[in-house]
């Protein structure tokens, strides 16, 4: 009975690190699933659904930088901090693709005039 509050606390901590594992494995392997809709467009290809995308995208950047600030990160710090890197590279690509698409759909009709082109 005497080591019953440390057993707790041990079992505690173990219980929070087992969650913040879980969670990391749920958010990698969900993105193992993830594909971009690629459609055609004139032309060319454009990339089709980035709401869903980006909306999974923000709650997992939210999730994992929860997790950098969890004091039972420890034994998971240098997953989760390449994980939060990873998924700051998605998001930056993500948002100049964006971009560059919105720019290029605008663009594209002056590129395939027939009257520029002469």
């Amino acid at each position: 009975m005497k080591y019953v509050d440390a057993i707790v606390d041990i079992g505690d901590k173990a219980g929070k690190e087992y969650n913040i594992e879980a969670k990391l494995n749920e958010m990698q392997t969900k993105w193992e699933d993830i594909n971009f809709n690629v459609l055609q467009y004139k032309t060319s290809y454009i990339i089709k659904g980035y709401d869903d995308i980006i909306q999974v995208l923000d709650e997992d950047i939210v999730s994992t930088q929860a997790m950098l600030f969890s004091p039972f990160k420890k034994p998971f710090e240098k997953r989760i901090e390449d994980w939060n890197t990873t998924l700051k590279t998605i998001s930056d690509v993500l948002e100049e693709w964006a971009k560059f698409q919105g720019q290029w759909m605008y663009l594209q009709p002056i590129f395939d005039s027939m009257d520029i082109a002469k």
